[in-house]
Protein backbone atom coordinates (compact mmCIF):
# COMPACT_ATOMS: atom_id res chain seq x y z
CA UNK A 1 0.00 0.00 0.00
CA UNK A 2 2.07 3.38 -1.04
CA UNK A 3 2.37 5.90 1.43
CA UNK A 4 4.22 8.45 -0.96
CA UNK A 5 7.41 9.20 -1.01
CA UNK A 6 8.19 5.98 -2.34
CA UNK A 7 7.67 3.90 0.27
CA UNK A 8 5.03 1.14 0.41
CA UNK A 9 3.50 -0.66 3.48
CA UNK A 10 3.20 -3.97 4.18
CA UNK A 11 1.36 -6.41 6.71
CA UNK A 12 3.02 -10.12 7.87
CA UNK A 13 0.51 -11.46 9.57
CA UNK A 14 1.31 -14.57 11.98
CA UNK A 15 -0.15 -16.98 14.80
CA UNK A 16 2.28 -16.76 17.89
CA UNK A 17 1.14 -20.21 20.17
CA UNK A 18 2.49 -20.65 22.70
CA UNK A 19 2.97 -23.58 25.04
CA UNK A 20 1.08 -27.08 24.32
CA UNK A 21 2.78 -30.13 26.78
CA UNK A 22 0.81 -32.60 24.45
CA UNK A 23 -1.03 -34.90 25.84
CA UNK A 24 -1.19 -32.90 29.14
CA UNK A 25 -2.93 -30.31 27.62
CA UNK A 26 -5.94 -29.48 29.78
CA UNK A 27 -9.23 -29.60 27.91
CA UNK A 28 -10.96 -27.38 30.58
CA UNK A 29 -15.02 -27.55 30.75
CA UNK A 30 -17.40 -24.94 31.37
CA UNK A 31 -19.61 -24.25 34.51
CA UNK A 32 -22.85 -26.75 35.21
CA UNK A 33 -25.08 -25.71 37.17
CA UNK A 34 -25.26 -30.02 38.03
CA UNK A 35 -27.90 -29.91 41.34
CA UNK A 36 -29.01 -33.31 40.75
CA UNK A 37 -26.16 -35.93 40.57
CA UNK A 38 -28.18 -38.54 39.02
CA UNK A 39 -29.20 -37.11 35.83
CA UNK A 40 -27.87 -38.73 33.08
CA UNK A 41 -24.23 -37.66 32.82
CA UNK A 42 -23.91 -37.99 28.61
CA UNK A 43 -26.74 -35.33 28.74
CA UNK A 44 -24.47 -32.96 31.04
CA UNK A 45 -21.11 -34.09 29.17
CA UNK A 46 -23.35 -32.79 25.75
CA UNK A 47 -24.16 -29.33 27.53
CA UNK A 48 -20.55 -28.80 28.22
CA UNK A 49 -17.98 -26.80 26.20
CA UNK A 50 -14.29 -27.43 25.92
CA UNK A 51 -12.21 -23.97 25.85
CA UNK A 52 -8.86 -25.80 24.39
CA UNK A 53 -11.27 -27.40 21.60
CA UNK A 54 -12.40 -23.56 21.08
CA UNK A 55 -8.95 -22.55 20.75
CA UNK A 56 -8.16 -25.21 18.73
CA UNK A 57 -11.65 -24.20 16.53
CA UNK A 58 -10.27 -20.95 16.37
CA UNK A 59 -7.07 -21.35 14.94
CA UNK A 60 -8.68 -23.69 12.34
CA UNK A 61 -10.92 -20.97 11.43
CA UNK A 62 -8.25 -18.07 11.18
CA UNK A 63 -6.03 -20.16 8.66
CA UNK A 64 -8.76 -20.60 6.36
CA UNK A 65 -10.36 -17.53 6.72
CA UNK A 66 -7.54 -14.86 6.88
CA UNK A 67 -4.37 -13.97 5.03
CA UNK A 68 -1.89 -15.52 7.24
CA UNK A 69 1.89 -15.77 6.44
CA UNK A 70 2.47 -18.63 9.29
CA UNK A 71 1.62 -20.01 12.49
CA UNK A 72 4.43 -19.84 14.92
CA UNK A 73 4.78 -22.37 17.56
CA UNK A 74 7.02 -21.39 20.82
CA UNK A 75 8.16 -24.82 21.79
CA UNK A 76 7.22 -27.29 24.66
CA UNK A 77 5.35 -29.85 21.97
CA UNK A 78 5.22 -32.27 24.86
CA UNK A 79 6.18 -33.02 28.72
CA UNK A 80 9.16 -35.10 29.50
CA UNK A 81 10.33 -34.79 26.33
CA UNK A 82 8.13 -38.55 24.89
CA UNK A 83 9.24 -38.48 20.92
CA UNK A 84 6.08 -40.52 20.33
CA UNK A 85 4.15 -37.24 21.81
CA UNK A 86 6.04 -34.92 19.99
CA UNK A 87 5.69 -36.61 16.61
CA UNK A 88 1.53 -36.91 17.53
CA UNK A 89 1.37 -32.75 18.30
CA UNK A 90 3.40 -32.18 14.83
CA UNK A 91 0.82 -34.85 12.67
CA UNK A 92 -1.96 -32.66 14.69
CA UNK A 93 -1.24 -29.03 13.97
CA UNK A 94 0.26 -30.16 10.57
CA UNK A 95 -3.58 -31.02 10.13
CA UNK A 96 -5.02 -28.30 11.57
CA UNK A 97 -3.40 -25.85 10.00
CA UNK A 98 -3.02 -27.12 6.23
CA UNK A 99 -5.56 -28.10 4.81
CA UNK A 100 -6.19 -31.96 4.04
CA UNK A 101 -2.54 -31.83 5.82
CA UNK A 102 -0.97 -30.62 1.82
CA UNK A 103 2.88 -30.11 1.80
CA UNK A 104 5.64 -27.28 2.58
CA UNK A 105 3.74 -25.67 -0.11
CA UNK A 106 1.23 -24.46 1.96
CA UNK A 107 0.98 -22.45 5.43
CA UNK A 108 4.78 -21.94 6.91
CA UNK A 109 4.73 -23.64 10.10
CA UNK A 110 7.70 -22.69 12.16
CA UNK A 111 8.77 -23.61 15.49
CA UNK A 112 11.60 -23.67 18.32
CA UNK A 113 12.21 -26.68 20.65
CA UNK A 114 11.52 -26.18 24.61
CA UNK A 115 13.42 -27.95 27.51
CA UNK A 116 10.47 -30.63 27.40
CA UNK A 117 11.16 -31.70 23.75
CA UNK A 118 14.62 -32.27 24.44
CA UNK A 119 14.66 -36.47 25.50
CA UNK A 120 17.16 -37.47 27.82
CA UNK A 121 18.21 -40.46 26.89
CA UNK A 122 18.77 -39.03 23.73
CA UNK A 123 20.46 -35.97 25.08
CA UNK A 124 22.73 -38.46 27.60
CA UNK A 125 23.43 -40.69 24.29
CA UNK A 126 23.58 -38.26 21.39
CA UNK A 127 25.21 -34.82 23.20
CA UNK A 128 23.81 -31.32 22.85
CA UNK A 129 23.48 -31.27 19.05
CA UNK A 130 22.43 -34.23 17.89
CA UNK A 131 19.76 -34.47 20.67
CA UNK A 132 17.40 -32.34 18.36
CA UNK A 133 17.99 -34.77 14.89
CA UNK A 134 14.61 -36.83 15.47
CA UNK A 135 12.63 -33.63 15.76
CA UNK A 136 14.55 -32.32 12.89
CA UNK A 137 14.22 -35.25 10.67
CA UNK A 138 10.26 -35.03 11.74
CA UNK A 139 9.82 -31.02 10.65
CA UNK A 140 11.48 -31.79 6.99
CA UNK A 141 9.12 -34.62 6.94
CA UNK A 142 6.34 -32.61 7.45
CA UNK A 143 7.22 -29.54 5.33
CA UNK A 144 7.52 -27.35 8.91
CA UNK A 145 10.62 -25.16 9.12
CA UNK A 146 14.51 -26.05 9.69
CA UNK A 147 14.76 -26.59 13.48
CA UNK A 148 18.00 -24.14 14.97
CA UNK A 149 19.87 -26.30 16.45
CA UNK A 150 23.73 -24.58 17.21
CA UNK A 151 22.97 -21.47 14.70
CA UNK A 152 19.98 -19.34 14.17
CA UNK A 153 17.80 -20.06 11.42
CA UNK A 154 17.26 -16.96 9.24
CA UNK A 155 14.38 -16.48 6.71
CA UNK A 156 11.56 -13.77 5.17
CA UNK A 157 8.06 -14.23 5.61
CA UNK A 158 6.55 -13.46 2.79
CA UNK A 159 9.38 -15.39 1.08
CA UNK A 160 11.73 -12.42 -1.22
CA UNK A 161 13.76 -9.80 -0.32
CA UNK A 162 10.34 -7.47 0.63
CA UNK A 163 9.47 -10.01 3.27
CA UNK A 164 9.76 -9.22 7.68
CA UNK A 165 12.60 -10.56 8.94
CA UNK A 166 12.81 -13.80 11.21
CA UNK A 167 15.71 -15.38 13.01
CA UNK A 168 14.73 -18.74 15.43
CA UNK A 169 17.17 -19.24 18.02
CA UNK A 170 17.86 -22.49 20.32
CA UNK A 171 17.34 -21.57 24.10
CA UNK A 172 16.83 -25.09 25.05
CA UNK A 173 20.53 -26.59 24.25
CA UNK A 174 21.19 -26.70 27.93
CA UNK A 175 18.29 -28.95 28.54
CA UNK A 176 19.98 -32.13 30.24
CA UNK A 177 23.26 -31.03 29.83
CA UNK A 178 24.14 -32.57 33.21
CA UNK A 179 27.57 -30.61 33.28
CA UNK A 180 25.73 -27.66 33.37
CA UNK A 181 24.69 -28.04 36.56
CA UNK A 182 26.00 -27.63 40.36
CA UNK A 183 28.36 -30.16 41.04
CA UNK A 184 26.42 -31.78 44.24
CA UNK A 185 22.95 -31.54 41.75
CA UNK A 186 24.80 -33.58 39.02
CA UNK A 187 26.49 -36.18 41.40
CA UNK A 188 23.16 -36.47 42.60
CA UNK A 189 21.13 -36.66 39.11
CA UNK A 190 23.78 -39.26 37.66
CA UNK A 191 23.09 -41.53 40.46
CA UNK A 192 19.85 -41.56 39.78
CA UNK A 193 20.15 -43.29 36.47
CA UNK A 194 16.42 -43.69 34.73
CA UNK A 195 14.75 -42.63 38.26
CA UNK A 196 12.27 -40.13 37.29
CA UNK A 197 11.95 -38.92 41.11
CA UNK A 198 13.40 -35.31 41.75
CA UNK A 199 16.22 -34.16 43.57
CA UNK A 200 15.52 -33.25 47.30
CA UNK A 201 17.40 -29.89 46.54
CA UNK A 202 17.03 -28.72 50.25
CA UNK A 203 20.55 -29.97 51.07
CA UNK A 204 23.73 -30.77 48.96
CA UNK A 205 24.90 -33.66 51.52
CA UNK A 206 26.11 -36.25 48.97
CA UNK A 207 26.89 -38.98 51.72
CA UNK A 208 24.73 -42.31 51.54
CA UNK A 209 21.95 -40.79 52.85
CA UNK A 210 19.10 -41.37 49.76
CA UNK A 211 19.48 -38.78 46.99
CA UNK A 212 15.83 -38.39 46.50
CA UNK A 213 13.31 -37.43 48.58
CA UNK A 214 10.00 -39.13 47.31
CA UNK A 215 7.11 -36.55 47.28
CA UNK A 216 4.33 -36.14 49.36
CA UNK A 217 1.81 -36.76 46.33
CA UNK A 218 3.63 -40.06 44.43
CA UNK A 219 2.24 -39.12 41.42
CA UNK A 220 4.72 -39.82 38.17
CA UNK A 221 3.80 -36.96 36.22
CA UNK A 222 3.96 -34.85 38.81
CA UNK A 223 7.55 -35.74 39.47
CA UNK A 224 8.36 -36.08 35.99
CA UNK A 225 7.97 -32.33 35.95
CA UNK A 226 9.58 -31.25 38.55
CA UNK A 227 12.59 -33.48 37.19
CA UNK A 228 12.55 -31.77 33.71
CA UNK A 229 12.27 -28.59 35.79
CA UNK A 230 15.75 -29.36 37.37
CA UNK A 231 17.07 -30.20 33.76
CA UNK A 232 16.25 -26.72 32.44
CA UNK A 233 19.43 -25.08 31.65
CA UNK A 234 18.34 -22.46 29.62
CA UNK A 235 20.85 -20.18 27.59
CA UNK A 236 22.02 -18.88 24.02
CA UNK A 237 25.26 -20.81 23.87
CA UNK A 238 28.19 -18.63 22.19
CA UNK A 239 28.07 -20.43 19.00
CA UNK A 240 24.10 -19.03 18.51
CA UNK A 241 24.93 -15.25 20.07
CA UNK A 242 27.65 -14.97 17.64
CA UNK A 243 25.78 -16.18 14.36
CA UNK A 244 23.11 -13.90 15.60
CA UNK A 245 25.06 -10.86 16.14
CA UNK A 246 26.45 -11.34 12.37
CA UNK A 247 23.05 -11.62 10.88
CA UNK A 248 21.90 -8.30 12.70
CA UNK A 249 24.84 -6.77 11.74
CA UNK A 250 24.23 -7.13 7.80
CA UNK A 251 23.18 -3.80 6.07
CA UNK A 252 19.56 -4.76 5.25
CA UNK A 253 18.87 -5.85 8.50
CA UNK A 254 17.47 -2.94 10.13
CA UNK A 255 15.35 -5.10 13.02
CA UNK A 256 14.70 -8.56 13.31
CA UNK A 257 12.20 -10.84 15.01
CA UNK A 258 13.49 -13.34 16.91
CA UNK A 259 11.34 -16.03 18.23
CA UNK A 260 12.91 -18.56 20.72
CA UNK A 261 11.02 -20.76 24.09
CA UNK A 262 12.42 -19.07 27.38
CA UNK A 263 11.96 -15.81 28.46
CA UNK A 264 14.47 -13.18 28.48
CA UNK A 265 13.34 -11.16 31.47
CA UNK A 266 12.14 -12.89 34.55
CA UNK A 267 8.63 -13.70 35.27
CA UNK A 268 6.24 -12.65 37.14
CA UNK A 269 5.44 -15.40 39.08
CA UNK A 270 8.31 -16.58 41.49
CA UNK A 271 9.90 -19.59 40.13
CA UNK A 272 11.34 -22.35 42.41
CA UNK A 273 14.01 -24.07 40.01
CA UNK A 274 17.57 -24.25 39.71
CA UNK A 275 17.42 -22.11 37.04
CA UNK A 276 14.66 -19.56 37.25
CA UNK A 277 15.33 -17.89 34.29
CA UNK A 278 18.29 -17.89 30.75
CA UNK A 279 21.47 -17.71 32.51
CA UNK A 280 23.01 -15.37 30.18
CA UNK A 281 19.51 -13.41 29.65
CA UNK A 282 21.40 -9.94 30.75
CA UNK A 283 24.20 -10.65 28.25
CA UNK A 284 21.65 -11.05 25.29
CA UNK A 285 19.66 -7.95 26.26
CA UNK A 286 22.81 -6.06 26.43
CA UNK A 287 23.63 -7.19 23.21
CA UNK A 288 20.91 -6.73 21.38
CA UNK A 289 19.93 -3.23 22.77
CA UNK A 290 23.84 -2.49 21.35
CA UNK A 291 22.88 -2.93 18.22
CA UNK A 292 20.64 -0.06 18.23
CA UNK A 293 17.70 -1.18 16.21
CA UNK A 294 14.45 -2.53 17.21
CA UNK A 295 14.38 -6.59 17.81
CA UNK A 296 10.73 -8.34 18.77
CA UNK A 297 11.33 -11.02 21.15
CA UNK A 298 8.52 -13.63 20.65
CA UNK A 299 8.54 -16.50 23.31
CA UNK A 300 6.75 -19.18 25.84
CA UNK A 301 7.76 -21.47 28.28
CA UNK A 302 6.42 -18.82 31.28
CA UNK A 303 2.67 -20.10 30.74
CA UNK A 304 1.26 -16.19 30.73
CA UNK A 305 1.17 -13.28 27.94
CA UNK A 306 3.19 -10.10 29.68
CA UNK A 307 4.27 -7.72 26.30
CA UNK A 308 7.45 -6.16 27.94
CA UNK A 309 9.62 -3.35 25.94
CA UNK A 310 13.28 -2.89 27.66
CA UNK A 311 15.54 0.08 25.86
CA UNK A 312 18.26 2.37 26.89
CA UNK A 313 19.08 5.63 26.37
CA UNK A 314 22.23 5.33 24.93
CA UNK A 315 21.09 3.61 22.18
CA UNK A 316 18.25 5.13 20.93
CA UNK A 317 17.09 3.65 17.95
CA UNK A 318 17.32 0.27 19.98
CA UNK A 319 14.74 -1.08 21.41
CA UNK A 320 13.96 -4.94 22.76
CA UNK A 321 9.81 -6.15 22.45
CA UNK A 322 9.14 -9.59 24.64
CA UNK A 323 6.32 -10.92 23.70
CA UNK A 324 4.89 -14.27 25.23
CA UNK A 325 2.20 -16.34 24.17
CA UNK A 326 0.03 -17.78 27.15
CA UNK A 327 0.13 -21.92 27.25
CA UNK A 328 -2.71 -22.81 24.42
CA UNK A 329 -5.39 -23.97 26.47
CA UNK A 330 -5.76 -19.73 27.46
CA UNK A 331 -5.61 -18.51 24.27
CA UNK A 332 -2.86 -17.38 21.27
CA UNK A 333 -1.88 -14.13 19.83
CA UNK A 334 -2.29 -12.83 15.84
CA UNK A 335 0.26 -10.57 15.32
CA UNK A 336 0.58 -8.08 12.91
CA UNK A 337 3.99 -6.54 11.89
CA UNK A 338 3.64 -3.27 9.26
CA UNK A 339 6.84 -3.28 7.30
CA UNK A 340 8.23 -1.14 4.56
CA UNK A 341 9.77 -1.79 1.25
CA UNK A 342 12.76 0.01 2.53
CA UNK A 343 13.38 -2.55 5.31
CA UNK A 344 11.29 -0.44 8.43
CA UNK A 345 9.72 -2.05 10.92
CA UNK A 346 7.24 0.45 11.81
CA UNK A 347 5.24 -0.76 14.52
CA UNK A 348 3.09 -3.73 15.69
CA UNK A 349 -0.64 -4.60 16.36
CA UNK A 350 -1.02 -7.33 18.88
CA UNK A 351 -4.54 -8.89 18.77
CA UNK A 352 -4.79 -11.88 21.77
CA UNK A 353 -7.18 -14.45 21.68
CA UNK A 354 -8.36 -15.47 25.07
CA UNK A 355 -10.39 -18.65 26.63
CA UNK A 356 -13.33 -18.01 29.16
CA UNK A 357 -13.03 -21.59 30.89
CA UNK A 358 -16.73 -20.65 32.31
CA UNK A 359 -18.27 -20.84 29.01
CA UNK A 360 -15.68 -22.63 27.36
CA UNK A 361 -15.35 -19.84 24.24
CA UNK A 362 -12.66 -17.90 23.14
CA UNK A 363 -12.66 -13.89 22.83
CA UNK A 364 -11.25 -11.45 21.06
CA UNK A 365 -9.00 -9.23 23.13
CA UNK A 366 -8.42 -5.75 23.12
CA UNK A 367 -5.73 -4.78 20.75
CA UNK A 368 -2.07 -3.17 21.56
CA UNK A 369 0.07 -0.93 18.59
CA UNK A 370 3.59 -0.64 19.73
CA UNK A 371 5.82 1.17 18.06
CA UNK A 372 8.55 0.21 17.10
CA UNK A 373 10.14 3.56 15.60
CA UNK A 374 12.09 6.13 17.73
CA UNK A 375 11.28 8.73 15.46
CA UNK A 376 8.57 8.65 14.12
CA UNK A 377 8.32 11.79 11.88
CA UNK A 378 11.47 10.51 9.70
CA UNK A 379 9.27 7.89 8.75
CA UNK A 380 6.23 10.10 7.15
CA UNK A 381 5.82 11.25 3.68
CA UNK A 382 4.74 14.49 2.37
CA UNK A 383 1.36 13.39 1.76
CA UNK A 384 1.20 12.06 5.69
CA UNK A 385 2.12 15.30 6.85
CA UNK A 386 -0.40 17.16 4.80
CA UNK A 387 -2.86 15.21 6.77
CA UNK A 388 -1.67 15.72 10.06
CA UNK A 389 -2.04 19.27 9.25
CA UNK A 390 -5.23 18.88 7.66
CA UNK A 391 -6.64 17.23 10.63
CA UNK A 392 -5.09 20.09 13.82
CA UNK A 393 -6.42 22.68 11.43
CA UNK A 394 -10.37 21.07 11.39
CA UNK A 395 -9.42 19.75 15.08
CA UNK A 396 -8.67 23.75 15.97
CA UNK A 397 -11.78 24.89 14.18
CA UNK A 398 -13.54 22.63 16.16
CA UNK A 399 -12.55 23.48 19.35
CA UNK A 400 -12.36 20.08 19.61
CA UNK A 401 -9.41 17.00 18.66
CA UNK A 402 -11.49 13.98 18.87
CA UNK A 403 -12.08 13.22 15.51
CA UNK A 404 -14.08 9.81 13.96
CA UNK A 405 -13.66 8.31 11.09
CA UNK A 406 -16.26 9.87 8.91
CA UNK A 407 -14.19 13.20 9.16
CA UNK A 408 -11.01 12.11 8.43
CA UNK A 409 -12.50 10.14 5.37
CA UNK A 410 -13.95 13.26 4.06
CA UNK A 411 -11.05 15.69 5.12
CA UNK A 412 -8.76 13.02 2.88
CA UNK A 413 -10.77 12.82 -0.27
CA UNK A 414 -11.05 16.25 -0.26
CA UNK A 415 -7.74 17.15 0.02
CA UNK A 416 -6.92 14.20 -3.02
CA UNK A 417 -4.47 12.60 -0.57
CA UNK A 418 -2.99 9.85 -2.06
CA UNK A 419 -2.38 7.39 0.80
CA UNK A 420 -3.93 4.45 2.26
CA UNK A 421 -6.31 6.22 5.18
CA UNK A 422 -5.38 3.56 7.92
CA UNK A 423 -2.11 2.72 7.31
CA UNK A 424 -1.50 6.87 7.62
CA UNK A 425 -3.47 6.94 10.60
CA UNK A 426 -0.96 3.97 12.15
CA UNK A 427 2.02 5.63 10.90
CA UNK A 428 0.69 9.21 12.77
CA UNK A 429 0.15 7.02 15.61
CA UNK A 430 3.80 5.56 15.12
CA UNK A 431 4.99 8.84 15.15
CA UNK A 432 2.94 10.45 18.65
CA UNK A 433 1.09 12.50 16.42
CA UNK A 434 -2.24 10.79 16.98
CA UNK A 435 -3.66 8.65 19.42
CA UNK A 436 -6.17 5.65 17.70
CA UNK A 437 -8.89 4.65 20.60
CA UNK A 438 -10.51 1.37 19.48
CA UNK A 439 -8.26 -0.58 17.60
CA UNK A 440 -9.82 -3.55 18.69
CA UNK A 441 -12.33 -2.79 16.04
CA UNK A 442 -13.01 -1.97 12.19
CA UNK A 443 -12.00 1.58 11.46
CA UNK A 444 -15.06 3.26 10.92
CA UNK A 445 -15.89 2.54 15.40
CA UNK A 446 -12.25 4.33 15.45
CA UNK A 447 -11.62 7.60 17.77
CA UNK A 448 -8.56 9.74 16.72
CA UNK A 449 -7.32 11.75 19.75
CA UNK A 450 -5.01 14.82 17.54
CA UNK A 451 -2.20 15.67 20.05
CA UNK A 452 -1.64 18.97 20.42
CA UNK A 453 1.59 19.73 18.89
Amino acid sequence: MALGGGRVMRRVRILQVGDIHYPDWHPSSSNIDAKDSKFAPKITQKLRASSLRAVLTKLRRLTTSKPLDSIAFMGDFTSRGDKTFIASAFQHFTLLCRAQGRSSKALPLIFVPGNHDVNRDDARELGPTEKFSEMASLAARLGWQTVPVDQPVHFRLPTGSAGANFILVNTAIGSWELQNLPAFLRDRLEALGPSTEPVDLGSPDTSGHSPATPPSDPDKEASDDEYYGQMDTPYISREMLAGLQELLQQPDMRYGIMIGHHNLLPQKTPRITPYAEMLNSGFVRTQLLQGNKPIVYLHGHIHADPVEIVNDPRFPDGKLICISAPEIQSGFNELVFFTTDQGELVGIRLIPYRTNVADGTVMEGEHCFISTMSNGKAFLNNDTFDLMRRLRDHATRRGNGLLFWDEITEIAASAELGLDLEDSLLMLQAARFVEIDGLTKANSAWRIKVRDE
